[in-house]
């Protein structure tokens, strides 16, 4: 390699300088230093990590660019990715603007400016991580590992249009790229149009919380370390083409843009605000006709600030939120099934030990939220669970509803009900739900059931009220059965006679993965699966220490 003239070049990986001045062509796959062929006459890479000085070079084709390239007198440069901008300054393309990224927030980046299908729902993947381990005693040990989730949005597109089979050739470009991605359900749209440099655009109610800011990025300059101002970008997408804006303060019911509009827009033109994202799942796609598609595609974005937890009004139940019940159009499901763990497994012991059952009910429900007050209340309730990390109280569905057949005050310790199935759903401790005629309700925790006639399910000793219960074999005037529901805590106001009353189920979510399939912008459906945790049995409380 010591020859002054070589004829040809080729390496695979050329790590070190090649010093053939008057080399006539050479091919690397990867060139990580400076190549000092100042004669070459072409220079084929697949990877150039730092400058090619090679003044005379006639014809310079690169996969990868990742430093700028001064071969001033170059006549053509062929450039896959370009990463860095160049020195070429003798060379008049635009296509180095689209190919080039800058390692500055201003940097150029990729829109996904297609329009989300409404005819399938937008959904809204929260993704946390919890480790949970179950005691030998039943009970559950809880870890959180993740505060903030991971979000990830799938977009359905395909509108019958020929510019949707552009979606294909955009992900092929910028796949595990990152890119500007809108948020459909935040969208607004212009109530009056707007000319060309206007600086302001008046549009329908938004919410301020959907136009977050742009994650800030630490820049060096020569000064030193300079923090860039809060950010937001939005996406204007009219009838004839699309832009996208800068805003530099969102009000209720207008935007203002850092620079002036570039085109006339119309009324009725959307606004979405954008969120760094990353599409990182392959798009798979059903093609009608030749240049019509429909699919969906799937990226992974910024997470948005944490929700306002001041908007929760869940009532609480020792130390637990109860939540509402789901939605019972879709026939809600109930998964129970029991689990025995074997403790001793030594083949010399003929006795095998075994653990109490624990019971493992799953309740299936999905629950809706319509209104923006609504929606925010929900993202912050699942905010709070975190996945399977935290628990609540939730109305079974799977026990009777009980009637109080007598007025009771709030220093009783117990409830004269009247219903059905007292010995198959009441025997065993849990929450209730109390509601009163008028629609007042309150919580309590229940014990045991005692049945007026025919015996007790279980007997427990009753400290206050037991001289008040009914005599035995006392019935209520219409035959149903009769019964006592103990309590273990106290009432909050006296419950008059004709109120219901509803069994909770002491859960937590079964998955960390929430999914919120956005229907329109103001309503939104949530499927969840719940786990019944067992009763206290011990120290089953978990510690968590945010991060």
């Amino acid at each position: 390699m010591t020859d002054r003239v070589l004829p040809e070049v080729v390496a695979e990986v050329g790590g070190q300088p090649t010093p053939g001045v008057s080399v006539v062509e050479q091919r690397a796959e990867t060139i990580s230093r400076a190549a000092f062929g100042a004669l070459a006459a072409t220079a084929l890479a697949e990877t150039s990590a730092q400058p090619l000085p090679a003044a005379h070079l006639s014809t310079l084709w690169a996969e990868t660019l990742a430093e700028h390239a001064p071969p001033l007198h170059a006549p053509a440069l062929w450039v896959e990715v370009l990463r860095r901008d160049t020195a070429a300054a003798a060379m008049v393309t635009e296509a180095m603007d689209a190919f080039g990224e800058t390692p500055w927030p201003e940097a150029q980046r990729g829109v996904f400016a297609f329009r989300h299908d409404w005819t399938e729902p937008l959904v809204e993947r929260l993704q946390w991580a919890t480790g949970v381990a179950r005691l030998a005693s039943g009970n559950e040990a809880r870890q959180g590992r993740r505060r903030v989730p991971r979000r990830f949005l799938t977009y359905h597109v395909g509108h019958g249009r020929a510019s949707d089979a552009l979606v294909a050739e955009w992900l092929a470009d910028h796949l595990g790229r990152l890119a500007w991605w809108p948020l459909p359900q935040h969208v607004a749209r212009l109530t009056s149009a707007a000319d060309t440099g206007a600086r302001a655009l008046a549009v329908t109610p938004v919410d301020e919380a959907g136009f977050a800011p742009a994650a800030a990025k630490l820049r060096l300059e020569e000064d030193g370390l300079h923090w860039p101002a809060d950010r937001r970008f939005a996406l204007l997408m009219a009838p004839d083409g699309w832009q996208a804006l800068a805003l530099t303060e969102v009000e209720p019911d207008r935007l203002w843009l850092t620079e002036p509009l570039a085109r006339a827009v119309p009324a009725g033109a959307t606004v979405a605000p954008l969120v760094e994202g990353v599409a990182l799942e392959p798009a798979e796609f059903a093609q009608w006709v030749p240049g019509i598609i429909a699919g969906s595609v799937t990226a992974q974005v910024a997470f948005e600030p944490l929700p306002d937890e001041g908007l929760l009004d869940d009532p609480w139940l020792d130390g637990l939120p109860v939540w509402p019940d789901g939605n019972w159009r879709d026939d809600p499901s109930v998964t129970a099934q029991g689990v025995v763990t074997r403790q001793d497994l030594s083949p010399a012991d003929p006795w095998v030990r075994r653990d109490d059952p624990w019971p493992t009910t799953t309740f299936q429900r999905r629950f809706l939220a319509a209104g923006r007050e609504d929606i925010a209340r929900w993202r912050a309730r699942l905010y709070r669970a975190q996945g399977r990390l935290g628990a609540c109280w939730l109305p079974d569905g799977l026990a009777s509803v009980l009637r109080v057949a007598a007025p009771a005050s709030a220093d009783d310790g117990f409830l004269r009900v009247e219903g059905d199935g007292l010995a198959a759903f009441w025997h065993r401790p849990a929450g209730a739900l109390i509601v009163h005629p008028d629609g007042q309700r309150q919580h309590v925790l229940t014990a045991t059931c005692h049945q007026d006639g025919g015996g007790a399910i279980q007997a427990p000793t009753l400290a206050a009220g037991a001289a008040a219960l009914p005599p035995e074999g006392a019935q209520h005037a219409l035959g149903r059965p009769c019964g006592v529901l103990v309590l273990r805590s106290g009432l909050e106001a006296p419950v008059p006679a004709g109120s219901r009353v509803l069994r909770l189920a002491r859960c937590r979510l079964d998955h960390d993965a929430v999914e919120l399939h956005w229907h329109t912008p103001e309503l939104v459906e949530m499927p969840l699966t719940l786990r019944r945790l067992p009763e206290p049995r011990g120290n089953d409380h978990f510690n968590y220490t945010p991060s």
